[in-house]
C-alpha cells in the first residue's frame, strides 16, 4: 500500500507544468532559477507534508476537518472551484498531446477532450479502489517515456544538426541550463516561484483527501523527497528536449533555405532555356519556389518562438505554454530520422504526466464534492467530470483559453496560503511554525504573482483576473457556511 501510494502522489505532482513552463525558466536562468526554485519546493512540501499529516493523525475528512477543527467550511468551497480550474486546464493541454501523436488535425482536439474524461469516469467507476494501482503503473510508464525520449531526441539531433549555426544554437541553450551565468529577472522569478508551486499540485485539497486514507506507516518525509527529486529530473530532462528542439529547428530553417536556393536555381536554367513561362514545367517549379519560401518562414517562425521560449525570462507565461507543442511539428517538418517515435514518446509522456493527474484531480473532486454538496459517489463523479469537460472543452476558444490560464498564474500561490490557514487554527495535529513559513512565502508570491499578472495587460488576462478573485467570494460568508454545518450536525 505504501509503495501504491507512493506511486499515486508521483502521478499526481508530476504533471503538464513540468512540460510546458518549468523547462522555460531553467532554459532562461540556469542553474540560478534551479536554486530559486527549491526556494518554492522547501514552501511547498512544508504545506503538503502538514495537510497529510493533518488528516492522517485526526482521521478526519477534508470538510470534516475544515468545519470541526479550523472552522473554516468557505476554504472547501474556493478549493473545489480551483481544482475544477485545474483539472479543465490540465485536461485541455493533455488531450492536446495526443494530435500530434496519432498526426491529426485541431479539429479532433473537442472530440479527443470528451473522449478522455469518459474514459477517466468509466475506468473509476469501474476499478473503483483499484484505480490507485492504475495511476501507479501510469506513472512508471510516463517517467520512462520521458527519460526514453530525452535520450532518443539527443542522439537523433546531433546526427541531424549539421550547420554550425544550428550546432551552436543548440549548444549554447543546453549549456545554459547548467550555467550561473544568465541573470535574474522580476518578473520571471515571481512566475518560477509560482510556476513550482502549482506544479506541486498544491491549492485543491488533494493532500488533506489522500492523508485521510494513507497508510499509517507511510514515511511521507521520504515519500516526498523522492517525488520531488523526480519532478526537479523531469523538468532538467523536458528542459533538454526544448534544447534540442532548438537546433533541430534551426537546421530545418536552413534545409529550407538551400531547398530554395536550389529550387530559384533551376527556375533561373528553365528560364534561360528560353522556356514558355506558361508552361506546367515552368508553373510546376514555380509553384515548388513559392511553397518552400513558405516553407522557410514558417520554420524561421518556429525557431524564433522556441528560442524566445528559452531566452527571454519575461515572456508572457500564458503564451509560453503553447511554444512546446511546437516541438512534435517541427520534428516532423524536418524529417528528422525516427521523428515519429520521438514525438509518440515526449508527447505520449505529456499526456500521461496530464492524465495521471486528472484522474487523481476527478476522484479527489468526487469526494470533496460528495463531502460538501452530500452526493452519491457516482453523482459526485459525473458533477465533477462534467465540470471539467466544459472548462477542458471551452479553452479551444483563444481568449477564454487566456482567461482560465490567468487563475493559476495570478492567484495559484493565493490559493496554496489559504489553503495551509486551516492547518493554523484550532488544535491542528502539525508543526504550526514549519506550516507557517510555507503559507508566508506562499502568501508573498501570490501577491507578487497577482501583480505581475496584472502588468501583462489585455483584456483577457484582467477578465482572468477578475475571474480569479470572484474565487475567493465563498470566503465572505463563512460564519454562515459554519452556522449551516452546525445546524446539519
Amino acid at each position: 500500500m505504501s509503495i501504491l501510494m507512493a506511486l499515486l502522489i508521483t502521478g499526481y505532482i508530476l504533471g503538464i507544468w513540468n512540460f510546458l513552463l518549468m523547462p522555460k525558466y531553467y532554459l532562461s536562468f540556469g542553474l540560478k532559477g534551479f536554486l530559486v526554485s527549491l526556494i518554492a519546493l522547501g514552501a511547498g512540501l512544508l504545506l503538503i507534508y502538514g495537510e497529510l499529516e493533518a488528516t492522517k493523525r485526526s482521521r478526519y475528512l477534508i470538510h470534516e476537518f475544515f468545519v470541526k477543527v479550523s472552522q473554516t467550511p468557505a476554504v472547501t468551497l474556493l478549493l473545489l472551484m480551483f481544482l475544477l480550474v485545474s483539472g479543465g486546464i490540465t485536461l485541455y493541454y493533455s488531450s492536446k498531446a495526443l494530435l500530434p501523436v496519432f498526426n491529426i488535425s485541431t479539429r479532433a482536439l473537442l472530440p479527443m477532450i470528451w473522449a478522455v474524461i469518459l474514459f477517466i469516469l468509466l475506468m473509476l467507476v469501474m476499478l473503483k479502489g483499484r484505480s490507485v494501482e492504475f495511476i501507479g503503473a501510469l506513472s512508471i510508464l510516463f517517467i520512462l517515456f520521458a527519460i526514453v525520449a530525452t535520450l532518443a531526441m539527443r542522439s537523433e539531433v546531433y546526427g541531424f544538426v549539421r550547420s554550425q549555426t544550428a550546432l551552436h544554437y543548440l549548444n549554447v541553450h543546453r549549456s545554459a541550463i547548467f550555467s550561473f551565468n544568465h541573470p535574474l529577472t522580476a518578473r520571471g522569478v515571481v512566475f518560477l516561484l509560482v510556476t513550482t508551486l502549482i506544479s506541486l499540485g498544491l491549492g485543491t485539497g488533494v493532500y488533506y483527501v489522500i492523508g485521510s486514507f494513507s497508510p499509517d506507516d507511510l514515511d511521507m518525509r521520504k515519500l516526498l523527497t523522492t517525488v520531488v527529486i523526480l519532478q526537479i529530473f523531469l523538468s532538467f530532462a523536458a528542459a533538454l528536449t526544448t534544447a534540442y528542439a532548438i537546433g533541430a529547428a534551426y537546421q530545418s530553417y536552413e534545409n529550407s533555405q538551400a531547398q530554395f536556393q536550389k529550387t530559384n536555381q533551376e527556375l533561373h536554367k528553365l528560364f534561360l532555356s528560353n522556356m514558355n513561362p506558361n508552361s506546367e514545367a515552368f508553373k510546376s517549379k514555380f509553384r515548388e519556389l513559392n511553397q518552400t519560401l513558405t516553407r522557410i518562414n514558417q520554420t524561421l517562425t518556429d525557431f524564433h518562438k522556441v528560442e524566445a521560449y528559452a531566452s527571454s525570462s519575461t515572456e508572457n507565461p500564458v503564451k509560453a505554454i503553447e511554444t512546446f507543442y511546437l516541438i512534435p511539428k517541427i520534428l516532423r517538418e524536418s524529417h528528422l530520422k525516427g521523428a515519429s517515435t520521438i514525438i509518440f514518446l515526449l508527447m505520449g509522456s505529456l499526456f500521461l504526466a496530464g492524465f495521471t493527474s486528472l484522474v487523481v484531480l476527478v476522484e479527489i473532486g468526487a469526494q470533496i464534492s460528495s463531502e460538501v454538496l452530500q452526493m452519491k459517489r457516482g453523482n459526485s463523479l459525473t458533477f465533477v467530470g462534467l465540470a471539467i469537460a466544459v472548462i477542458g472543452s471551452i479553452m479551444i476558444a483563444g481568449g477564454i483559453r487566456t482567461m482560465l490560464l490567468t487563475v493559476p498564474l495570478s492567484i495559484g500561490a493565493l490559493v496554496i496560503a489559504i489553503e495551509g490557514l486551516p492547518l493554523l487554527r484550532g488544535i491542528s495535529p502539525v508543526n504550526k511554525n514549519a506550516v507557517s513559513i510555507g503559507v508566508i512565502l506562499a502568501l508573498l508570491v501570490g501577491i507578487l504573482s497577482l501583480v505581475y499578472t496584472f502588468k501583462l495587460g489585455g483584456i483577457y488576462i484582467e477578465l482572468g483576473i477578475l475571474l480569479s478573485l470572484l474565487m475567493f467570494a465563498p470566503l465572505l460568508f463563512n460564519g454562515y457556511l459554519m452556522g449551516g454545518a452546525k445546524r446539519a450536525r
